[in-house]
């Protein structure tokens, strides 16, 4: 599938040894010389594959030698790997017959920016949302020891995940259940210890050494059997070690929990790792190896900015990432949300982790005491918002319309049922490019349309969203969600202020009644342009509100055209298109129905190839249109 991508790469008159990496059994016969060459002709790959097609770099050029040590004492895939986020495994990828499907990254029917079992036998799960890795591999070293098979089990996880509950949802159970697994933490920032160095390398080296456990356990049982006193400086020596413990080792949190903690470790170093880890596997506990590597490794720019280069769109490698003045939906409600809360002291803001992507990073600067970045909490940033809103705060709660899923009880119980008066924006609703299934937007509809009380938001361009957003944080009770696409694709005209369950009828006509909202907007005025050619003429309804609907609006274009077509960029089950059809057959207001939605998850690729594939491009909805009801037929 990626053979019309391979004339993109460098020609090199000498092989390079990343083209011989075919196995296992060939990474094992390099020597160390070698794989530090190896390391550094896989970050020129990733470089150049990323530059091209954008992706996540600088997480992954920081995970180079970490993975070549794992794959080197793991025996994939019989042995299973778990990457918590798959942003960090393109190496993996390369390592496992992917090198050169990697030129197809992120495009349509190309590779996945993140790990998937349908991708590679070599890929143990899906791997798009964060913390979920530990969880993932406690239920693999379960099922291992249920059937009485001898895999190993790793799991690697950043530090940044660890904010997640999931993770420390796991971290418990993982200490509760003491099953034999490798966690590795990869810690590109160095938020848990600096202790890198000799005697830190030589400490790690003697608790994991088969000798020294044993040695351990005899001096234990030695110092038990001296007579009449034997137990009591037995218990001594062991609090005296605790305690000592609590005063030198970082890893004390992990250790409290019941998983041995060794490290931390330089993450770049491969020989060291690959001992390390040879240890660990062999220990009969679950076992977390903390390793400190550096984010944008062997890139400059990314070395320099690592968030920035965190996930990029195609770039000149040799200049690097451009910053954009272009504007976006995230960037227009970052502005509008500062604007607001100038004149509103009661205005916060919430993010879980997402600052730079949500545009809040100038709100962050202008009220610092205002905003909140939770980390890695999405349950978390809702209920600490309704505990804001119970204290007569207006919080906003930016979220990806992907993440937002992560945190719906706290959305029911603590919002929805209490009607605190949150506002949600949530971005990166409806199709999203690149990143793939795991991060479509195209279920927030739906859980949130099936709550009473919360009321439902959607632009179809950056002035609608200004007005959307003074709305629902000045004028609203109760939760409201304002939903919006990624980038700034948007479908401008004039309107009239915004108003709750008031509709827009953008374009009269008597043949067929097509309601969209927000980013279909533009697909479907391009669509009445081209069927108004063909002499059918359409009535176009820009729903703004999807919660609660202007039913008599859609009432009142239906019973003219006899005919109805829902746009939205989402499942169809709970989407506006269900809710209005269910409205109308309770009024007694029959019409033919064409529902353009969806029925599956979404791969990734370019949105206009996206758009085309699922049949909400211009010219696929008036082809579908013609051709249900206007073939060959009267056109009135």
């Amino acid at each position: 599938m990626c053979e019309i991508y391979l004339e993109q790469r460098k020609v090199n008159v000498l092989e390079k040894l990343i083209d011989k990496i075919q196995s296992r059994e060939s990474l094992m016969k390099l020597n160390t010389e070698q794989m530090y060459t190896l390391a550094s002709e896989m970050r020129e790959h990733i470089i150049d594959v990323t530059s091209k097609n954008g992706g996540h770099l600088a997480s992954s050029l920081g995970a180079v030698e970490l993975t070549i040590a794992l794959h080197r004492v793991l025996r994939l895939p019989e042995d299973k790997l778990v990457w918590d986020v798959g942003h960090q495994s393109y190496a993996h990828k390369i390592l496992t017959g992917r090198k050169d499907a990697l030129y197809s990254l992120r495009r349509m029917d190309g590779e996945c920016g993140f790990c998937d079992p349908c991708e590679s036998k070599y890929d143990s799960y899906i791997s798009g949302h964060t913390s979920t890795s530990l969880s993932l591999a406690l239920g693999a070293a379960c099922a291992r020891d249920s059937l009485g098979e001898k895999y190993n089990v790793a799991a690697v996880i950043g530090d940044g995940a660890l904010s997640g509950g999931l993770a420390n949802e796991a971290l418990n159970n993982i200490g509760q259940e003491q099953r034999r697994m490798l966690i590795v933490l990869n810690d590109n920032e160095m938020s848990i210890s600096e202790n890198v160095g000799a005697m830190s390398n030589y400490l790690t080296r003697a608790r994991t050494s088969a000798g020294y456990v044993k040695s351990k356990k005899g001096i234990d049982s030695a110092l038990e059997k001296i007579p009449r006193y034997g137990k009591d400086i037995a218990r001594f020596v062991r609090n005296a070690k605790e305690h000592v413990k609590y005063l030198v080792s970082p890893g004390v949190i992990f250790e409290e929990l019941g998983i041995t903690y060794l490290g931390p470790i330089d993450g770049h170093d491969i020989r060291g790792m690959e001992e390390l880890f040879r240890r660990a596997i062999k220990l009969d506990e679950p076992v977390l190896v903390h390793v400190v590597t550096k984010k944008g490794k062997g890139y400059e720019f990314a070395e320099k900015e690592p968030q920035k280069y965190h996930g990029v769109s195609a770039f000149d490698r040799e200049e690097g990432v451009k910053d954009s003045n272009k504007e976006t939906y995230s960037s227009v409600f970052g502005d509008e949300i500062s604007r607001i809360a100038r004149e509103n002291e009661r205005v916060c803001v919430i993010t879980p982790a997402m600052m730079l992507g949500s545009g809040l990073s100038g709100f962050a600067k202008e009220f610092p005491n205002r905003f909140y970045d939770v980390g890695i909490a999405e349950a978390h940033a809702v209920t600490f918002a309704a505990g804001l809103a119970g204290c007569s705060m207006v919080p906003v709660v930016s979220l990806y319309s992907t993440f937002a899923q992560r945190a719906y009880d706290s959305i029911v119980h603590d919002v929805a049922l209490s009607n605190q008066h949150v506002v949600f924006a949530i971005d990166r609703a409806g199709l999203v490019p690149g990143d793939g299934k795991t991060h479509q937007g195209i279920f927030d509809i739906s859980f949130f349309s099936s709550l009473p009380n919360v009321k439902i938001l959607s632009p179809c361009s950056f002035e609608e969203l200004r007005k959307m957003l003074r709305y629902a944080v000045n004028e609203c009770d109760g939760p409201v969600v304002v939903r919006y696409p990624r980038g700034g694709k948007e479908y401008i005209y004039e309107s009239d202020d915004f108003v709750l369950t008031r509709a827009d009828v953008i374009m009269e006509g008597a043949s067929v009644t097509i309601l969209s909202e927000g980013v279909s907007m533009p697909s479907v005025m391009g669509c009445a342009e081209i069927l108004k050619k063909k002499g059918i003429e359409c009535e176009v309804i820009n729903a703004r509100t999807i919660q609660p609907v202007d039913i008599e609006a859609v009432k009142k274009s239906v019973l003219k055209t006899g005919r109805l077509v829902c746009v939205e960029q989402v499942v169809r089950r709970g989407g506006l298109g269900e809710n209005v059809t269910g409205l109308l057959n309770a009024m007694g207001v029959k019409a033919d129905y064409i529902s353009v939605s969806l029925d599956e998850f979404v791969t990734h690729g370019e949105y206009d190839e996206i758009e085309k594939r699922y049949a909400f491009d211009k010219d696929s909805i008036a082809e579908r249109i013609e051709k249900e009801w206007f073939d060959g037929k009267e056109k009135a």
